[in-house]
């Protein structure tokens, strides 16, 4: 028997989250018999349908996670667990677990410290007991190895992809040029910098940033201006068209474990601009323009170079079409639910 904890059903969608439900929609098509268990706090009720989710107890969160999915696998005779989102039950060896990277000890300071603590704690217990521990880069399983005391056969990569739809024809929502960055606003995603270097770009170009605030991050108001646009949340159909008609996407975050941003503009045909970080040139290869997230006057001149040149735009925008043919939902569901089989 195989037990996923669903949990992620009930967290608003990072590119976490993103992986956890993809991942899932291909373990459900490929075997139904797999049973997803969640909180009763459920965001999205018809992901929950689709996945035939069962909710289990009477707790939420953390909570929910070490005590009542504890009880439920009890009743079930300790099946095998499977959980994607960066966490997994203490004291239970019989389960697999995520770990999308290992920012918390790259930098504590990113992150509350009631987080850091819990993550110190959760993240090194679940990873040298469980039986298998998934990764979403090479970059990534490098730091797990680095940080943590586990074998190295015990880790498996599995790639994220683009979920977006390339096929419709949208409708460009947003009037005028723009350059668009879509991230969580917390201190790890580097927007300050962002900000500092967009402030003297002359290009008649406004900038439009998406994400959600975290409570450790505030930005730099005395940088921001008319010409900037912030928004919380947006759909999937209106991120492609976002990502469809920017004139670039920007992701200059200090540290990834992959990041899924940059590959899904990519699948919208925008050309992108990220930090040379080891997570970035293991995904975007040649597909990206890479600039020093730690200085400001490289990152402009690399938006004002893809503002002006359009050949290397053009360039850009097709070999992240190329690059895009390395990363799939189902060859990656397909790994997970092999590696899970071998466990059962």
């Amino acid at each position: 028997m195989i037990i996923v904890n669903a949990r992620f059903l009930t967290q608003k969608v990072t590119g976490v989250q993103r992986f956890a439900i993809e991942i899932s929609k291909v373990l459900h098509k490929l075997n139904s018999e797999i049973v997803f268990v969640t909180p009763f706090d459920v965001i999205d009720s018809d992901l929950a349908r689709e996945l035939g989710a069962i909710v289990v107890g009477k707790n939420k969160g953390v909570v929910w996670e070490q005590i009542d999915l504890r009880f439920y696998l009890r009743s079930k005779g300790k099946p095998l667990l499977v959980n994607f989102c960066n966490t997994g039950m203490i004291f239970y060896k019989n389960q697999a677990v995520t770990i999308h990277d290992m920012s918390y000890r790259v930098n504590p300071r990113w992150f509350s410290w009631s987080f850091y603590l819990w993550y110190n704690f959760l993240i090194p217990h679940i990873a040298k007991r469980c039986l298998r521990l998934f990764t979403v880069s090479n970059s990534s399983k490098k730091d797990i190895l680095k940080y943590l005391n586990i074998k190295q056969d015990k880790i498996t990569v599995v790639y994220n992809s683009s979920n977006l739809n390339t096929n419709n024809n949208f409708e460009q929502i947003e009037t005028g040029r723009y350059l668009l960055s879509v991230s969580s606003l917390d201190p790890r995603k580097n927007l300050n910098n962002l900000l500092k270097a967009y402030k003297d770009v002359d290009e008649k170009v406004n900038l439009l940033i998406v994400g959600l605030k975290k409570d450790n991050f505030e930005l730099d108001e005395t940088l921001l201006s008319e010409r900037i646009i912030i928004k919380n949340y947006v759909s999937d159909d209106e991120l492609a068209s976002l990502m469809r008609y920017a004139e670039a996407f920007i992701y200059l975050s200090f540290y990834e474990g992959f990041g899924l941003p940059p590959l899904e503009a990519m699948s919208m045909g925008c050309p992108v601009i990220v930090s040379d970080i080891s997570a970035h040139r293991e995904v975007c290869l040649d597909a990206a323009l890479y600039a020093d997230p730690y200085n400001i006057e490289d990152i402009k001149e690399k938006i004002i170079n893809l503002l002006t040149n359009n050949k290397l735009k053009t360039e850009l925008t097709l070999a992240g079409k190329e690059n895009l043919k390395r990363f799939n939902w189902l060859e990656s569901g397909q790994k997970v639910l092999k590696n899970i089989n071998e466990l059962v």
